[in-house]
């Protein structure tokens, strides 16, 4: 079986170890990866409708227990728009930003918030946007921000959760998903949804994974992980999501860890076949039917060793995990490992 044991989402990742997302954090931002994960700052993510979006259908669909502990219902209906809570995300994060351990914000309010109207974007004068924030949803929203926030919770509204149930209905009555997200434990079948692997080593570094669903089918002695996205382009996820977002390095590292658990005598899936991961994307407004991506062997290996598409090269994820290696032992993180060696000669067009 998949061996582990089970923890809750905010117990793993309490656990001080990489995972495809820092791992990923460190391919795209190797700042934000040393203060994040090597000075243990409170790195604020900024989190897109879509995402916040995902995190509430994997959590209906799979683990509905566990809603309560990660989000909290905002007495609005719906989220401030656009601009509006472009301001109150910029707003929340200039206030966290100013606020000492003892919870005292050593800044006024006037200041935050021209930091956060400079952020936001907003084409109006500054004192228009405060005239359209103070006693309005948007108002309530950002002190709902900062009550939450702090206690690990994500404030979302009624209708982000109509949303995502009707998202989660279409992805159990839909013929093209049905049989993946229904199936449940059988005698040929188990099934587990977030599986946690801990330990397992990849390029002699080792990592944890939380798998959205595994299947393991004991008839045919195999094994398939499946990975949820909710997005907002469905059919083009390949360019607009695994290559812009590096989920191909979440693949890659979820196929590692599940050959992790056929490699042990004692396990019962010991020599069990490893299928290569499979993306169940569904759209985030609901509109598009939701799609199985799948990948190749080539695919597999492309994310390993690298690949080019349509002139841009994506690192594998041997080369970074080397890159981060390195960075870790020479505690060096202002520049490149390549660049380092090179000593801080590179040609114009990244070429040798």
């Amino acid at each position: 079986m998949i061996k582990g044991t089970a923890k809750t989402e905010q117990e793993y990742r309490a656990i001080k170890m990489d995972s495809s997302s820092s791992l990923k954090e460190f391919a795209k931002d190797r700042k934000k990866y040393y203060r994040k994960y090597i000075l243990g700052e409170d790195v604020d993510d900024k989190d897109t409708q879509a995402a916040t979006m995902g995190r509430i259908v994997e959590t209906l669909l799979m683990e509905p227990e566990e809603f309560d502990k990660r989000f909290y219902m905002s007495s609005c209906v719906e989220a401030p728009s656009a601009l509006m809570l472009a301001f109150v995300n910029a707003l929340y994060k200039h206030t966290t930003e100013a606020t000492d351990e003892f919870g005292n914000v050593n800044r006024t309010f006037e200041d935050i918030a021209k930091d956060a109207y400079v952020d936001s974007g907003f084409k109006i004068k500054f004192e228009a946007v405060i005239n359209k924030f103070v006693g309005s949803d948007a108002e309530i929203y950002y002190n709902e921000m900062r009550l939450v926030k702090a206690k690990g919770l994500t404030v979302i509204t009624t209708e982000d959760v109509s949303n995502a149930e009707k998202i989660v209905n279409e992805l159990r009555t839909n013929p093209i998903t049905a049989n993946i997200v229904n199936l449940v434990n059988s005698v040929r079948y188990d099934v587990r949804n977030q599986a946690q692997i801990e330990g397992y080593s990849v390029e002699n570094h080792l990592f944890k994974s939380m798998m959205d669903k595994v299947i393991i089918d004991h008839e045919e002695k195999t094994i398939q992980v499946y990975d949820l996205k909710c997005t907002w382009s469905v059919e083009n996820f390949y360019e607009e999501y695994y290559l812009y977002r590096r989920a191909y390095i979440q693949a890659y590292l979820y196929y590692m860890a599940a050959i992790s658990q056929t490699q042990n005598v004692e396990n019962p899936i010991y020599g069990y076949v490893v299928a290569q991961p499979k993306f169940i994307v569904c759209d985030s407004t609901n509109y598009m039917s939701p799609l199985i991506h799948t990948l190749s062997d080539s695919d597999i290996m492309e994310a390993y060793n690298g690949f080019e598409h349509k002139g841009r090269k994506y690192p594998g994820v041997k080369s970074i995990i080397e890159d981060l290696k390195w960075a870790v032992e020479n505690n060096i993180w202002n520049i490149s490992r390549e660049n380092y060696i090179n000593q801080g000669i590179i040609n114009i067009k990244g070429g040798k």
